[in-house]
């Protein structure tokens, strides 16, 4: 009791009332010191990307954050996203043979009876090196293209839909395969031969197309739209084939290596005039 007295006359001695401090709490439940105002986003992080840093992402965000909040906690680490594609943002970088990536996806929360927009898919981050599954999957999210380096002066499709002789094709679809791939294109070739198979209630056809009888190249595959029906074209006729232009990559378990190889989609042929 002498101790509380002495305290309330050194109050009163001063002239002013004793006060809490203005961080300390108030009993309202809802003080912090700052007036409720929000805190500042951090900066952006605006060096080098790591396969380190990439790996320090992880558990850094998780789904139904609130977007802004969790983007801002990614670019502090890892900066700005390697590639944006729709919903999807995409951090990856290449060290040497060495390669780690990880995405999240943008999403509107409605969508999972929640408000604002929110952090959707996300997918941890992984570290591979040559010859792992996936290892491709990192290089194409890092924005190496794989396969031969193309070559500018490659011709493309011809802008007229004239039929392409098949030796022109192979010569030019690898090498500039940014002009062909996905366009619709016409190709004068031999029927090779007519593959049928089924899944279900479902016909798929494939034909094969070669330069001639002699073409010791492995044929350009042509599939039809599903249940088509066959063609009614013997073998080694003259045909032109015409379909959407892809390229499809082959992977070697062993060295990693990738193999480009094209083909045609929604094939549909005739035989040559």
């Amino acid at each position: 009791m002498k101790h509380l007295a002495i305290v309330l006359l050194a109050c009163a001695a001063t002239g002013a009332g004793c006060k809490k401090k203005s961080n300390e709490s108030t009993g309202s439940g809802g003080g912090t010191g700052t007036g409720g105002a929000t805190a500042k986003p951090p900066e952006p992080f605006t060096g080098a990307l790591t396969i380190d840093r990439v790996m320090g992402a992880r558990d850094l965000v998780k789904p139904f954050d609130p977007w802004d909040e969790g983007f801002a906690r990614l670019q502090a680490l890892v900066g700005a996203p390697s590639r944006v594609e729709g919903a999807r943002h995409t951090w990856a970088v290449v060290e040497g043979d060495g390669c780690a990536w990880f995405y999240v996806t943008r999403d509107n929360g409605a969508d999972y009876k929640m408000e604002g927009i929110i952090v959707g898919t996300v997918q941890a981050p992984v570290k591979s090196a040559k010859g792992d599954g996936g290892h491709n999957d990192c290089l194409k999210a890092a924005g190496v293209n794989l396969g031969p380096p193309e070559d500018p002066n490659a011709a493309g499709p011809p802008a007229d839909g004239s039929p392409v002789p098949l030796a022109d094709v192979r010569k030019n679809v690898i090498p500039g395969r940014s002009k062909w791939k996905d366009q619709k294109v016409a190709i004068a070739a031999v029927l090779g031969g007519v593959s049928t198979t089924t899944s279900g209630t479902d016909k798929y056809v494939t034909v094969s197309l070669t330069a001639g009888a002699d073409d010791k190249e492995e044929p350009l595959a042509c599939a039809f739209e599903k249940n088509a029906a066959a063609p009614d074209i013997k073998q080694g006729t003259n045909v032109v084939a015409t379909g959407t232009m892809q390229i499809q990559e082959w992977t070697s378990m062993g060295s990693g290596e990738v193999t480009l190889k094209p083909s045609l989609a929604s094939c549909t042929i005739a035989a040559a005039k």
